[in-house]
């Protein structure tokens, strides 16, 4: 896990300050607060340790939406090389800058979350997100054999405005 935190300029100090708060009220960043509740963020297990309810795991995972330069935590890594979509969202920024392209696949890059849900929407549904492009491959000529006792052969064009070969024989 990590954690980042602010960086304040100093406040003036409050005549009633609380003892726990001191820390917070010299420090400018409140990175106390930040490391006590660090305890509760998610950890990496390597499978030794005894499952416990509420565990994840990656197997278990369907989709992961993260900054788009930041795909150089452990858990994208681990994920990319998996079955798991893995989406980068451009609109947020950090300061890790390692980009999809540096993993060499295995991430989608979409613009904005608005665009991650509607990735997320269309692979739960089980649409292929190639589809989803403006640029969608054409539709290719599709060979079919003869029929037995017909003695009919042909292709089968997917062209617009364009009759099939078998098109035309039937008519």
């Amino acid at each position: 896990p990590c954690a980042h935190a602010p960086a304040l300029p100093a406040l003036g100090l409050a005549p009633g300050l609380a003892p726990r708060a001191c820390a917070e009220e010299l420090g400018h960043t409140f990175l106390p607060c930040v490391l006590a509740n660090l305890a509760r963020a998610p950890s990496l297990l390597d499978g030794s340790e005894r499952p416990l309810p509420g565990d994840l795991w990656r197997d278990s995972l369907d989709a992961l939406v993260v900054p788009a330069d930041a795909c150089g935590g452990a858990a994208v890594l681990a994920l990319a090389a998996s079955d798991t979509l893995v989406v980068g969202v451009e609109e947020n920024t950090c300061a890790m800058a390692v980009s999809p392209e540096r993993l060499g696949g295995g991430v989608v890059r979409v613009r904005s979350y608005m665009e991650a849900i509607g990735l997320l929407a269309a692979h739960k549904a089980g649409v292929n997100p190639a589809c989803l492009t403006p640029t969608v491959a054409p539709i290719a000529d599709l060979e079919v054999p003869a029929e037995p006792g017909h003695g009919r052969s042909g292709r089968v064009s997917e062209e617009p405005g364009e009759r099939s070969e078998l098109g035309a024989a039937a008519n």
